[in-house]
């Protein structure tokens, strides 16, 4: 795959904004899905390409995975969908 655009890079960190203003992600049961994207805008934001790092700032599966996927993101190995999806808890 080819690797993601400036414009791509900059929906993405909108739509992962978007997803940490909702109010369900201030629920306990998505911690995991906060804090992986709170990393991911971490990643996005400084074009960082590698996993190194990734443990110290997230600490559940969940959280780790969405920090890769937006990795992956960058490299052009995962599309803005994915790793933008990925679903909150509701009630």
């Amino acid at each position: 795959m080819i690797k993601a655009s400036e414009q791509q890079i900059q929906a993405a960190i909108e739509a992962i904004s978007a997803r940490l203003q909702e109010p369900q992600i201030n629920q306990y049961r998505n911690a995991p899905v906060k804090e992986g994207y709170t990393e991911a805008l971490h990643i996005l934001r400084e074009r960082i390409e590698s996993y190194g790092g990734i443990n110290k700032h997230c600490h559940s599966v969940q959280s780790r995975a969405i920090a890769v996927l937006a990795v992956d993101f960058l490299r052009g190995d995962c599309t803005h969908e994915v790793l933008c999806k990925v679903p909150i808890k509701k009630l």
